[in-house]
C-alpha cells in the first residue's frame, strides 16, 4: 500500500459486503452484456436513503479521502439494504467533471461547491487562426488534471488492495470535447465554412479520449480494474460515450462530424454504449441506430428525460432489438422514463418489463425494500 494511503487508512470507511454474492451479480451482468441467457433480468436497485453528495462537489473533486468515504458509504448502503440486487460497486471519477479532457489541452478548471468542475475558457475562436493552439497529442501523465486523476485512481486501488475497480473519467464524446475547446456556435459555423479543419479538431479530441482511457487502464494496473462503461460495470460492458452536446446540430452534421469518431472509439475498445441527456434533434434515434458499433444504449436516449407512452417505449424496444442493441436504465415514472395511459403517468408493471426485457435489459430502479423485492420477482418472470 502506498505511503500516502497508509497515513490515512484508519480514517477510511471499510467496504462491507458479501463478495460471493457480488460474483453472482458480475456473472449475470457479463452474460447479459454478451447476449447469453440469464436466470433473470439484472436489477440495479438503489434503496431509499442511498447517500449522494449535495453541494460538495469541490470536496469530492479535491479530497481523495472524503470522496473515498462517500463512495464506500454509498456502496455499503446499497449492498447492505438490498443485497439481492445486482449493483456492482466501483469508484466513480465523474466528480472531476467534464473538465478533465479539456484540461489536458491546457484549459483551466473552475471548481465550485454547487456543481462539478467545469471549463469556461476556450482555446479556439477561429479554426483557421487558432487550430495550432490545440495540441495534436496530449500526455495524461503530465497535462492538466491528468496527474490529479492518476493519483486518485492509485489511491482508490491501493486503499482497497485492488478489490474495487475504478470507472473511466467523464470524457464525454469527441463532439463534447470539441465544444469545450471551441465555442459551440463557432464550431457549428465551421462545419459549413471549414469542414476539413473541424475534422482535424475532432481527430485530436478523439485521440485525447483514447489516450486518457488507455492511461487509466495503465494507472489502475490492469484493464480488469477499470470500468469503461458504468452502465454495464464489467469488462465485457464495452466503452461508453456521453454524447450530451449533440442536440444543437442536425442529423446530417451528426453523421458527418460525430458518427465517424464515435465509431472509431467503439472499434478501438471492442464495442460501445451510447448515452445522451438530450434534448434531441428530430430523428436522433435514427442517428443513434446508425452507430454499428453500439451494443447498448441508455433508455433515456430515446426522447429525453420525460415520460412517454407505453407504445413509444415498445417501439423503441422493437427498433433497438432489430439492431441487436440492449437497453440500460429505469422503467418507472420515479426514475428516468415512464409510460403514460391517457395522459396519466403510471409505474412500470411486470408485463411491461417483460416486453422491454426482450432483446437484453439491465433495469435500474429505486425505492423501499418492499418495492425492490416486488421488482425482483418481476425480473425473474421477465425471462421466464
Amino acid at each position: 500500500m502506498a505511503a500516502n494511503v497508509m497515513t490515512v487508512t484508519s480514517n477510511l470507511v471499510k467496504p462491507k459486503w458479501d463478495r460471493a454474492r457480488l460474483q453472482v451479480a458480475r456473472d449475470r451482468m457479463r452474460k447479459v452484456a454478451l447476449g447469453q441467457p440469464v436466470d433473470r433480468v439484472p436489477l440495479v436497485f438503489a434503496p431509499a436513503g442511498t447517500p449522494y453528495p449535495t453541494n460538495k462537489w469541490d470536496v469530492m473533486a479535491l479530497d481523495d479521502v472524503a470522496a473515498f468515504n462517500q463512495m464506500v458509504s454509498r456502496m455499503n448502503h446499497i449492498l447492505g439494504e438490498f443485497p439481492e440486487g445486482d449493483y456492482i460497486p466501483y469508484f466513480t471519477n465523474d466528480e472531476l467533471g467534464q473538465a478533465i479532457v479539456p484540461s489536458l489541452f491546457g484549459l483551466p478548471v473552475v471548481i465550485e461547491d454547487i456543481q462539478k468542475p467545469y471549463n469556461t475558457e476556450r482555446l479556439v475562436q477561429d479554426l483557421e487562426k487558432d487550430l495550432d493552439k490545440v495540441p495534436e497529442r496530449i500526455d495524461p501523465d503530465k497535462d492538466g488534471w491528468g496527474p490529479r486523476l492518476r493519483d486518485r485512481i492509485r489511491f482508490f486501488i491501493d486503499a482497497t488492495d485492488g478489490q474495487i475497480p475504478v470507472a473511466a473519467a467523464d470524457h464525454q464524446s469527441p463532439y463534447g470535447v470539441a465544444t469545450k475547446l471551441m465555442g459551440n456556435e463557432a464550431l457549428m459555423m465551421a462545419m459549413y465554412d471549414t469542414p476539413d479543419l473541424v475534422h482535424e479538431l475532432m481527430r485530436r479530441a478523439t485521440r485525447a479520449i483514447s489516450d486518457l482511457a488507455h492511461a487509466i487502464q495503465r494507472w489502475a494496473g490492469s484493464p480488469d480494474l477499470v470500468v469503461l462503461n458504468p452502465a454495464t460495470p464489467v469488462r465485457e460492458g464495452g466503452f461508453i460515450i456521453w454524447d450530451d452536446y449533440i442536440s444543437v446540430i442536425t442529423p446530417a452534421l451528426h453523421r458527418e462530424f460525430c458518427l465517424p469518431y464515435n465509431l472509431q472509439l467503439y472499434r478501438e475498445f471492442g464495442f460501445g454504449h451510447l448515452h445522451t441527456c438530450g434534448p434531441y434533434f428530430p430523428h436522433y434515434l435514427d442517428a443513434l441506430l446508425a452507430h454499428d458499433g453500439i451494443r447498448s444504449i441508455d433508455i433515456c436516449s430515446y426522447l429525453g428525460q420525460t415520460s412517454h407512452t407505453r407504445e413509444e417505449m415498445l417501439e423503441l424496444r422493437r427498433r433497438t432489438r432489430e439492431k441487436g442493441i440492449q437497453l440500460r436504465g429505469g422503467l418507472d415514472a420515479n426514475t428516468i422514463v415512464g409510460h403514460m395511459a391517457k395522459g396519466v403517468v403510471t409505474p412500470a408493471d411486470a408485463e411491461f418489463l417483460r416486453d422491454m426485457a426482450h432483446g437484453g435489459l439491465v433495469w435500474h430502479a429505486g425505492g423501499t425494500r418492499e418495492q425492490g423485492l416486488t421488482f425482483l420477482d418481476w425480473a425473474r418472470r421477465a425471462v421466464a
